[in-house]
């Protein structure tokens, strides 16, 4: 809503060469959510591996729907902006996803914050604008979105990340935490990859990669403990839920 969210259309528009780099959706920099535990800057928002996902380089205008904390933008604040224009659309010549180095204390504090984020941005910049992008049925583009999400998250799961914990020497990727709510007086709980494992305990230990893996909503009620384990029983954080 700062007013300028056009700018890089406009210089474009007006035969400038355009790197798109938007704060709110390609800083790696930025923490993942929230969370008091999350590692990383939030000035400019959150940014998961969804964000790099769904921006369109093309229409970004399209995907501006939330401000930097999250909350809902009323529609009324893109209205007039201008688009991109074909002769435009040639002066965007790349996208680029900043990870600042002093924001990093370790190697590992990079590689946590630079994947699995840039497999998105890989996706976004060297494949054409996907069918969900240019659809101009909000409805039938929101069916195609998820159904390129699931796909995408899919082989992200099971191969990319797979792959990099071998590759190079392995690389320390964010896992991420388990996501967990009371349904029908039960835990429930999901996790953001395919392939990995959510782990759990009920007795108030951390949960190991020998703890029972969650299948189904638990009808207990103590604490549960969850956390996400790869392939290669690397694990994410803890989180706690009860009922």
């Amino acid at each position: 809503g700062s007013g300028s969210e056009d700018l890089a259309y406009r210089m474009a528009n007006a035969g400038y060469k355009v790197i798109l780099t938007a704060v709110t959706h390609l800083y790696l920099d930025m923490a993942y959510n929230p969370s008091s535990g999350e590692p990383g800057q939030y000035w400019g928002g959150y940014v998961d591996i969804d964000k790099p996902f769904y921006f369109i380089p093309y229409n970004y205008l399209r995907i501006i729907k939330d401000d930097r904390t999250g909350k809902q933008l009323d529609p009324s604040v893109i209205k007039g902006r201008v688009p991109l224009t074909e002769r435009g659309r040639a002066n965007i010549v790349g996208i680029e996803a900043p990870l600042w180095a002093e924001t990093n204390k370790t190697p590992a504090d990079m590689e946590y914050k630079l994947l699995p984020k840039l497999l998105a941005v890989a996706e976004r910049a060297w494949a054409k604008d996907p069918d969900w992008a240019t659809e101009t049925d909000q409805t039938k583009s929101d069916v195609l979105y998820g159904q390129a999400w699931s796909a995408f998250i899919n082989v992200v799961g099971k191969r990319e990340l797979p792959r990099l914990d071998t590759y190079a020497g392995g690389f320390q990727y964010r896992i991420p935490t388990a996501g967990a709510k009371i349904i029908n007086g039960k835990v429930a709980a999901n996790v953001q990859f395919p392939g990995m494992t959510i782990r759990y305990t009920t007795d108030g230990s951390e949960p190991t990669a020998t703890s029972p893996a969650y299948t189904e909503p638990m009808d207990t009620a103590g604490p549960v403990k969850l956390k996400v384990f790869n392939a290669a029983g690397r694990a994410g954080r803890t989180v706690t839920i009860s009922r």
